[in-house]
């Protein structure tokens, strides 16, 4: 898909939503550098699919809205909502049945068509104490 804006929509509601990995396939590099809490870190369309799978295992009812979306030449910025029920384990935390409701803000940077980079920022803090995790507990995320 070589429009950035559409990629993003589709990556979100395909992807995210859906739990339809293949979208990746079409819409990222090999490997994205995706910058969150700390070093950025390369990221393969394989590793982007696994962190879409582990969300959507803990969380079922899983969706991201897009509540505002920008796009600027290759650059596109998004303002998300995520929403969910903890029904599954996630990083090492046993499923809790709490509901969570996040805001999220990322820029997505494309080369060729294909996401290239990637800043996400996010509610940790917020999303933690929704489902009753200490924020002091060291669970990958």
């Amino acid at each position: 898909m070589s429009d950035p804006r559409a990629s993003v929509i589709q990556m979100i509601q395909q992807g995210w939503n859906r739990g339809d990995t293949t979208v990746f396939t079409d819409s990222i590099a090999d490997a994205v550098t995706f910058h969150y809490a700390g070093t950025p870190r390369a990221v393969t369309q394989e590793q982007m699919s696994a962190i879409v799978l582990q969300w959507r295992a803990a969380f079922p009812d899983l969706n991201m809205s897009i509540d505002e979306i920008i796009a600027e030449g290759d650059i596109i910025a998004a303002r998300l909502t995520m929403s969910g029920t903890h029904q599954g384990e996630w990083t090492g935390t046993a499923p809790t049945g709490r509901s969570f409701t996040m805001a999220l803000t990322m820029f997505f940077r494309f080369e060729h068509g294909k996401m290239v980079e990637l800043w996400e920022s996010d509610d940790q803090l917020g999303f933690r104490e929704q489902l009753g995790i200490s924020p002091f507990e060291s669970h990958d995320s």
